[in-house]
């Protein structure tokens, strides 16, 4: 079976590979024999000696055992002499140079993360702007980044554990920040300790004059006398002891804002508050009335005992002009019986429940307390009543007052008919 190879002259592929027969290295151009099943090389003349492939796997297959002789090496002296040194083979590991090269190439090839990086700028960005959101996507993206980090192997751990951290610290730093910004002092100013003067209330113009003595001081108190507010009112008319005053429903219903039932108007349930009044000690106002369709009305009676007390000077269709001067009378921070001026910025509408609500959009200064109060012409007639003012951190001069006509259209019982809300002592300014 010696023709089962393949003859060839010795390449570099067979160069150096030891022949299995004659245990020499086989030189390069010297014809070689390789097995077509196995693939062993050997020299030509081993394979015809050994008749064929000398490899385990091929010759107990090809011939019997025992039809073999073991084959005797003879070394003679001139082999000897013509013996030369192997040559070396580069088996070795490559040298530490090449083997350092390469490892620096690996590391230089690892990749930067770039949610990790991104975590780091959002979070120093968070820094200066808004925390509480950049912080929060800081988070995120640092989360994220540890995650992909560790499947991959990339780099930027140690950007995305700074990011979480400053993020956390962004968001903890804003919280603060907005707490000390948005909390109000809680001291509570004493009306005894800024009552108005007596001389300067009677040293007035008829107009303002009578504007002040209409003005009411009305305190709520919440749930065991706590959480209660300071609101203003205006007197209507006076009819036998029996002052009827209007406000805003929301200075004598601090839940107003949250009911559901604020849509439904009518008869009030009888609610208490503390209603003073120039020249007598504060008295128990009972809320008799209530405007329909979440409009921001209320009326309440309190009993009358101070001659000092007037009746607002109104009248039914007062002609409203945008530039026309007006002043608001009202109790704003708890400082009773204040006067501020300005005009009347724009007429406005807001439609609320179904309905068209004429809205006073003034120039006056109005601060929380003037709520409820009377706002008037120069001539001292009632043309509106203070319901909302803008925040003053953002904006001034933006106030605003419901027309008194809407009071009017809703017709409340006690205000029927209005010529005898106007008989309650008028005095022409």
């Amino acid at each position: 079976m010696s023709f089962n190879c393949k003859i060839r002259l010795a390449g570099d592929r067979e160069a150096g590979v030891v022949c299995p027969v004659c245990q020499r290295e086989i030189d390069a151009g010297v014809e070689v024999a390789t097995c077509r099943d196995c693939g062993l090389v050997h020299h030509r003349a081993c394979w015809q000696a050994s008749d064929g492939c000398s490899s385990y796997e091929c010759a107990p297959a090809r011939r019997p055992a025992a039809g073999r002789s073991a084959p005797t090496l003879r070394v003679t002296p001139e082999d000897l002499d013509a013996a030369r040194p192997l040559p070396q083979r580069h088996s070795a590991p490559p040298p530490p140079s090449t083997f350092s090269a390469s490892s620096t190439d690996c590391r230089q090839s690892r990749k930067l993360n770039g949610m990790a990086l991104a975590a780091l700028i959002v979070a120093l960005l968070g820094i200066p702007l808004f925390g509480l959101v950049t912080g929060l996507v800081a988070i995120i993206l640092g989360g994220f980044a540890v995650g992909t980090i560790r499947r991959t192997r990339q780099r930027g751990v140690g950007l995305a554990v700074t990011g979480i951290l400053l993020g956390v610290a962004d968001m903890v730093g804003w919280l603060i920040l907005l707490s000390v910004l948005l909390s109000r002092p809680g001291t509570r100013l004493d009306i005894e300790a800024f009552e108005p003067s007596e001389a300067t209330l009677e040293d007035l113009a008829p107009n303002v004059r009578r504007a002040m003595m209409a003005n009411a001081w009305i305190e709520t108190h919440g749930v065991l006398k706590v959480f209660g507010g300071i609101g203003s009112g205006v007197v209507l008319q006076i009819k036998n002891g029996e002052g009827l005053l209007v406000t805003n429903r929301h200075v004598v219903d601090p839940d107003f804002e949250s009911q559901a039932n604020r849509e439904v108007g009518g008869k009030a349930v009888g609610t208490d508050v503390s209603v003073r009044l120039v020249g007598q000690p504060p008295q128990v106002g009972r809320v008799i009335w209530i405007a329909p369709d979440g409009i921001d009305l209320a009326l309440l009676t309190v009993s009358i005992s101070s001659p000092r007390v007037r009746a607002a000077l109104w009248r039914r269709g007062f002609p409203l002009k945008v530039g026309q001067s007006v002043f608001a009378v009202g109790n704003p921070q708890g400082l009773g019986w204040t006067q501020t001026g300005g005009v009347v910025s724009q007429l406005r509408v807001l439609r609320t429940g179904g309905r068209e609500v004429r809205i006073i959009q003034t120039s006056a200064a109005i601060n929380p307390g003037n709520s409820g109060g009377g706002l008037y012409t120069e001539d001292g007639f009632l043309i509106g009543i203070v319901t909302w003012t803008n925040d003053k951190r953002f904006s001034e001069g933006l106030s605003f007052a419901i027309a008194l006509d809407e009071l009017l259209k809703l017709a409340p019982p006690p205000l029927e008919p209005a010529e005898k809300s106007e008989e309650a002592e008028p005095e022409e300014p």
